[in-house]
């Protein structure tokens, strides 16, 4: 089966983990967590409902990943006059943080673990003209 859908978001990179020191019952231990009000956190949320309007279903077996990163277009790259396609996006953030944020928000809906992951492709763009920032993400079980 073959899943593909648009998230109608600004892509965001999952950050670095904070880490803080709990004590419960009588003991210390580090805890990492993600910040509640990080710009992750309404991502990932915004990925979900997108899964969940692709009337998607959980997946089983090994899975291949696409997914295609449209960066919004910098106004050092807004022109009236001449043409502006996709271009390549080779700043930060990072391809592999881009995906985590996608794959972490995906692990339990779409698929139960993201182990199930055995081949993935990654794209970052920068949009054309006339095109709003977003992920294409194509999910599909590998027969």
């Amino acid at each position: 089966m073959k899943i593909e859908f648009t998230v109608p978001a600004v892509p965001v990179a999952q950050p670095r983990q904070r880490h803080r020191a709990v004590s419960a019952n009588g003991r210390t231990f580090i805890q990492n967590y993600t910040s509640r009000t990080h710009p992750i956190q309404a991502f990932k949320a915004t990925v979900q409902m997108a899964f969940a309007h692709a009337n998607g279903r959980l997946l089983t077996g090994p899975l291949r990943c696409e997914m295609v990163f449209v960066m919004p277009r910098p106004k050092r790259l807004v022109f009236k006059t001449r043409e502006m396609p996709r271009a390549h996006h080779v700043s930060k953030p990072d391809v592999d943080n881009l995906a985590k944020g996608c794959i972490d928000a995906l692990s339990g809906l779409a698929f139960s673990d993201d182990t199930q992951i055995s081949q993935c492709l990654i794209e970052k763009w920068i949009a054309a003209g006339d095109e709003q920032p977003h992920v294409l993400i194509r999910l599909e079980e590998i027969e």
